[in-house]
């Protein structure tokens, strides 16, 4: 009677008890589409164990990050577009056919990816696995291609022409694909941005359109392969940052870099331009081996081997505590090494001593898997006046938001501070006028200024528009 069966749980309320209109123990469906949007909803529920029969506790808070994490950065990837495309006047309508930045290649070759990735998913009838790769790719989306490539849409045309008119055609084209794919499930949304995106010859309604199909022709597996390996550098590096409390906007000396893996170690060098910039440090080191960012230290696990060695544990502690640094990594990496004591031989793995790891001097070390990152922490004082600079560039972007400043507006600033704060704005001039799109400065304290952080010290800024806003 039929091909495919489909069954759905339960949606029970937060605390697990069934919804009922005589408890009040949920909301009412009106509001949380009148809150977050009846896409958020949708994708909610869509997007959980309920549609594999399982039952799902609902929750306004899980609405919420939907909203949050899926709904509004796919707008805020369409409105960037939209917002720079009205300032060139540009329309593209279609992808370039051989784009020269390998960051547009990357991006039509996810896009590629995506699509194949969710039809296959559709066909197996899975929906949540089907909305997984939409989520992943808007988080890519705007967190890497649109990042990566925002100075490319703020620099005039004149530059660098085919560069700039290359990456409006991708972000049309990946944005016209993207909502395509995403519109069985966030159906509202992707309406919107498709009516407004679609040129004169495409159909009405992205509801109209055929499902888009995947074109091998434009895939790179390698050039995935190589973007993966970078994020995942960065994304350790970010991690290291956070994790010591090292803000990004601060520049550090350096990274270093370690894998066994040859292919892996050539890649990075490849990417080493785009790891520097993004991890904001000013050389990256690439090491043979881990011994150069850290010691290791071992001691018997006297738990495990005392049984086992009985009146050798005394010997055996001296040659553990002995083992060089290779043959600790050998225990990490999983391998027995035979040990000798006297006449005795035993096997002792990993399970068998407890490791410290030391890391050598202003180095912050994370290991996952093959790849090892080290950030190196010290501050000289150029690095420190740059971090202020930047600290300084963000909040008077922040400062331009809040006065609704259009993004090609020009500014005249008015700056106060300490006398480092100072010297950081003087060494790193040209950088502050060129991201906050300012003619010109002045050092001198005036009223209603707001006082902005910049690392251990705060600066007082003031902006006026000038006549030569764009």
């Amino acid at each position: 009677a039929f091909t495919h069966c489909i069954v759905n749980g339960l949606v029970l309320a937060e605390d697990g008890k069934k919804m009922s209109k005589s408890a009040r123990n949920y909301t009412d469906p009106m509001e949380v589409m009148g809150e977050f949007g009846a896409d958020a909803l949708r994708l909610f529920l869509m997007d959980s164990a309920c549609v594999k029969a399982e039952d799902l506790r609902y929750s306004d808070a899980g609405v919420k990050e939907v909203l949050k994490n899926v709904i509004i950065p796919l707008w805020n990837s369409y409105s960037f577009f939209v917002t720079y495309a009205n300032i060139d006047g540009v329309r593209p309508d279609r992808a370039p056919e051989n784009p020269e930045n390998p960051m547009d290649r990357w991006i039509l070759s996810e896009t590629q990816a995506l699509v194949q990735q969710v039809t296959e998913q559709l066909e197996l009838y899975d929906l949540q696995k089907g909305i997984d790769p939409i989520v992943e790719f808007i988080d890519s989306l705007n967190n890497w291609y649109i990042r990566r490539s925002r100075r490319r849409f703020w620099r005039p045309e004149s530059r660098n022409d085919l560069d700039k008119r290359q990456a409006y055609q991708t972000l049309y084209s990946v944005l016209l694909t993207l909502v395509q794919v995403a519109a069985p499930f966030i159906p509202f949304i992707t309406e919107e941005i498709y009516r407004n995106l679609k040129a004169k010859d495409l159909p009405e309604s992205v509801h109209l359109t055929d499902f888009p199909t995947s074109d091998p022709a434009r895939r790179d597996p390698d050039l995935e392969e190589k973007m993966a390996l970078t994020r995942r550098a960065v994304s350790m590096g970010r991690g290291l940052r956070t994790l010591h409390n090292l803000k990004i906007r601060q520049p550090l000396k350096a990274l270093h870099l370690v894998t066994k893996d040859q292919q892996e170690k050539r890649i990075l060098i490849e990417m080493e331009e785009l790891i520097k910039d993004e991890l904001n440090v000013r050389s990256v080191v690439f090491r043979e081996n881990e011994e150069e960012l850290v010691e290791y230290t071992a001691k018997p696990n006297y738990k495990v081997l005392g049984k086992q060695l009985g009146k050798d544990m005394k010997a055996a502690a001296v040659r553990i505590e002995g083992l060089s640094m290779r043959e600790i990594q050998s225990l990490l990496e999983g391998a027995t090494l035979s040990i000798e004591i006297g006449e005795r031989v035993f096997d002792l793995t990993e399970e068998g001593v407890s490791i410290a790891r030391i890391e050598r001097e202003n180095l912050k070390v994370l290991n996952e898997g093959s790849l090892t990152v080290a950030l190196d922490a010290e501050l000289t004082d150029e690095l420190i006046q740059e971090g202020m600079a930047r600290d300084l560039v963000r909040g008077i972007q922040n400062l331009r938001k809040e006065l609704d400043l259009e993004v090609t507006d020009r500014i005249e600033l008015s700056l106060f501070g300490s006398e480092q704060v100072k010297r950081a704005v003087e060494a790193n001039e040209d950088t502050l006028k060129s991201e906050t799109l300012a003619l010109s400065w002045k050092w001198e304290k005036q009223a209603g200024g707001v006082e902005i952080d910049c690392g251990q010290e705060t600066c007082l800024v003031s902006l006026t528009k000038t006549a030569a806003a764009g």
